[in-house]
């Protein structure tokens, strides 16, 4: 097992593009999702999860975050350098850390002291001006403020497509964990509620098929919510990419003009 220390996660974390008080909660996260572990994995449902950052590829997540990060396989996630960059698109560049269960209960919080420590020294080897890693996949963006107008220009912010997707991702979970919990519970009453004129009449048998049935239906539902998941997902990094394309071709332009 490969245990990192809180400074070589911040290292990491630090060459995928974390700056700042968003490098320390990502270090601090991290010991949290995996104890510093980059072989950790969690293979069960709501989650398969990878890594430091113990980055989901449940379901429909797995295709779409592979393509994404151009992995060939999930095991790729076990290299600090894949994850911690995985992590940087995830969370939108360091702006938020919902996505993380163990941020939004609040676990991330029993490892500032370490993680801040490290950050500031890892930070403070590189040199406080150092700037982000220009990678044409995680390249750190700045989200667009520009007002929809008659010329057919609109607005998108990313924070709302981390919000609908950590949304649908909650609401896939919940079902998931609902139709196991109505499954056993209808199951339960039909056998200590109706006793043995349940099971000759056919009774019992007839509502745990119907509790199974409903489960079934509740997972399908479940899966077109996680599938709806990754669809935000490609789409706020399809937004993301397009947007810091068109700034880099305004910025172009503008030494363009300067130069002559």
């Amino acid at each position: 097992m490969s245990k990192l220390s809180a400074e070589e996660i911040a290292q990491h974390a630090y060459r995928a593009g974390f700056r700042g008080q968003a490098l320390t909660t990502a270090v601090a996260v991290a010991m949290a999702e995996s104890g510093g572990n980059t072989r950790a994995h969690n293979g069960t449902p709501p989650d398969n999860s990878y890594g430091l950052w113990q980055v989901n590829m449940l379901g429909s997540l797995g295709p779409a975050r592979r393509h994404e990060f151009h992995l060939h396989s999930n095991d790729e996630l076990f290299n600090a350098d894949e994850n911690a960059k995985a992590a940087w698109a995830i969370s939108g560049h360091g702006k938020s850390f919902q996505p993380w269960s163990t941020y939004t209960n609040g676990a991330y919080k029993s490892h500032l002291a370490a993680a801040r420590k490290a950050a500031e020294d890892v930070t403070r080897r590189h040199g406080k001006g150092g700037s982000h890693p220009h990678k044409p996949d995680h390249r750190p963006h700045k989200p667009h403020h520009g007002k929809g107008g008659k010329d057919g220009g609109f607005k998108a912010d990313l924070e709302q497509f981390l919000a609908y997707e950590r949304t649908t991702e909650h609401v896939a979970n919940e079902l998931v964990s609902v139709g196991k919990k109505t499954v056993h519970r209808v199951t339960g009453i039909a056998k200590d509620s109706f006793g043995k004129v349940g099971q000759e009449t056919g009774f019992s048998d007839a509502l745990g098929d119907f509790s199974r049935s409903l489960e079934s239906q509740v997972r399908a539902t479940g899966a077109h919510a996680r599938t709806l998941s990754a669809s935000v997902f490609r789409a706020r990094q399809a937004y993301a990419g397009a947007d810091s394309d068109a700034s880099a071709a305004i910025r172009e332009q503008d030494i363009k003009g300067i130069l002559g």
